[in-house]
């Protein structure tokens, strides 16, 4: 615990640190998440969840950017009443993605101009830190995860925006074989919340 604790505060301090260069930028990000995972025997969006985390940006030109996140996140997945088998998983990770980003509709009639929608897409590298079960087989889980993750971005003002992202897994989180068949379990999730950038 105290490794990542101390992993978390110089992640923080690498990503405050290069918001002092002129071509740098960086924010926080907040979001609530809704996930499930293929392979349950479950079907919908009914785990909730939450994510934060910040970032730092790279501007490579005037409408494009490249952003490297450091965040954390809830996933798995969850029955409901109308549910046969009972199944929840709590998975808790550690992400980070490495997203491009492309911004439109330049606002010149703001004091400063900014671009209200920014389009994101890229891959993000995640550990899986702490996880719970019914039935304990989370123990066994895959603790590395590979994702591609899609979004945008409507900022109402320079500062505050409001986003919503799409990720799925490349990787299984766990294999097992049902009726001669292969399974696997994959996690993937959406998020709606708010993005507030430093400059």
């Amino acid at each position: 615990m105290i490794k990542k604790i101390g992993i978390f505060i110089f992640g923080t301090l690498v990503f405050i640190n290069i918001l002092h260069a002129q071509r740098f930028g960086g924010g926080l990000k907040f979001a609530g998440t809704l996930s499930q995972i293929d392979g349950d025997d479950i079907f919908g969006f009914h785990k909730p969840g939450f994510e934060l985390g910040l970032y730092g940006r790279a501007r490579l030109s005037k409408t494009i950017d490249l952003e490297i996140d450091f965040s954390f996140n809830q996933r798995g997945s969850l029955s409901t009443k109308n549910d046969i088998q009972q199944i929840k998983f709590n998975l808790n990770y550690i992400d980070i993605p490495v997203l491009l980003v492309i911004k439109d509709w330049l606002n010149v009639e703001a004091e400063k101009e900014y671009y209200r929608m920014h389009f994101f897409g890229g891959l993000s590298v995640g550990r899986l830190i702490s996880s719970s079960s019914y039935s304990g087989v989370d123990e066994d889980f895959n603790k590395n995860d590979l994702s591609w993750v899609v979004g945008t971005t409507y900022y109402y003002s320079r500062n505050w925006g409001i986003t919503a992202k799409y990720s799925r897994s490349f990787t299984s989180l766990y294999e097992y074989y049902k009726l001669n068949r292969q399974v696997n379990m994959i996690s993937y999730f959406i998020s709606l919340g708010f993005n507030f950038k430093f400059n």
